[in-house]
């Protein structure tokens, strides 16, 4: 059973992984979810045992590379909000549906300041400015995100 789950868990992130590079035009572009974000904070949440702190490192890592940006850059940011969730993640199962919603934005708009703040140290944005609009996208497309691996997990 758990090497069935851990299957599922790296299929997921690769699928999620294979989103993040699909090309969008224009203002598309900006308004795309954070997947990868979203798919680590479900198994966090989840399955926090197979998807831990070196599960969100790799994949996050494996992400700068895809993207071309600073090494470590969406490492460090990811494996913060991983670290968080490990510290709650029993609370965040007992939470409401719209609780959980809440949290998760919270979450985002930590990765989304941490990776603004390495942008801005490094000197790669002339300006620090917080780009919200994935953060918006990925609350908006959360419930339906778990709800369809909830029903994935469930048939495994």
């Amino acid at each position: 059973m758990r090497q069935q789950s851990n299957k599922l868990i790296h299929f997921s992130i690769v699928i999620c992984l294979i989103m993040m590079l699909i090309p969008w035009k224009g203002w598309f572009q900006t308004l795309q979810p954070y997947w990868l974000a979203l798919i680590i904070i479900y198994w966090s949440i989840e399955a926090p045992k197979q998807c831990g702190l070196f599960v969100a490192f790799f994949y996050s890592i494996m992400l700068d590379v895809l993207y071309g940006s600073l090494f470590g850059k969406h490492g460090f940011s990811i494996v913060a909000m991983v670290f968080l969730i490990s510290k709650v993640h029993k609370r965040l199962k007992m939470t409401s549906f719209w609780q959980l919603a809440i949290m998760i934005g919270t979450l985002l708009l930590n990765d989304a300041f941490i990776r603004t703040v390495i942008d801005w140290l490094s000197q790669q944005s002339g300006s620090f400015k917080i780009n919200l609009w994935p953060v918006l996208t990925s609350i908006l497309v959360w419930p339906w995100f778990k709800y369809i691996l909830d029903r994935v997990r469930h048939k495994f």
